[in-house]
């Protein structure tokens, strides 16, 4: 996504540099958000599980993910914005020049944006197809939430399995 924005030849001449800083830290920390909830929902479905006798299967899963994932999703966006503000609060304007016109050089950050968008935009018309059809006993906006909050863990499966073998995206 920020590689929508210019990307002139030298760090002093980038434009909307703190724009740029913010949506990045933003996704990546709704990544890690949403990641973080994938893995929480199975296990509060198997505490849930021995205290309630709540049954371990698709159709309590699933819901369960959708909203753990959405949680991580939201909580990590806004961690992210704060970041970023407590990170940069009193940094020059070439500092956060710099650091922009860095994420926009580097090509595996790029990838990973579109990686991530691109996941997350399928994860969100699934989780609503799937809750509009009745499949997912959630609302509309639950499930789409959910669902881009799954697309966008995926992002880290992409990372993890393309730099564990070394590589690097072109």
């Amino acid at each position: 996504m920020t590689s929508l924005f210019p990307h002139p030849p030298y760090a002093e001449d980038q434009p909307q540099s703190h724009a740029i800083l913010y949506l990045h830290v933003a996704r990546a920390a709704a990544m890690g958000g949403s990641f973080i909830g994938v893995t929480t929902a199975p296990a509060s479905l198997l505490v849930s599980r021995y205290r309630h006798q709540t049954p371990f299967n698709f159709s309590t899963l699933a819901p369960r993910l959708l909203r753990h994932s959405g949680r991580g999703l939201a909580i990590g966006a806004v961690a992210g914005g704060l970041m970023t503000y407590g990170r940069m609060m009193g940094r020059e304007e070439i500092e956060w020049q710099d650091r922009s016109w860095r994420l926009l050089e580097n090509k595996g950050e790029v990838y990973t944006d579109w990686w991530t968008i691109d996941t997350a935009a399928i994860g969100a018309v699934a989780g609503l197809v799937a809750a509009r059809r009745g499949a997912i006993p959630l609302g509309a906006g639950t499930a789409a939430l959910g669902g881009a909050g799954l697309g966008m863990a995926t992002g880290v499966g992409y990372m993890i399995s393309t730099y564990a073998r070394g590589r690097t995206p072109a």
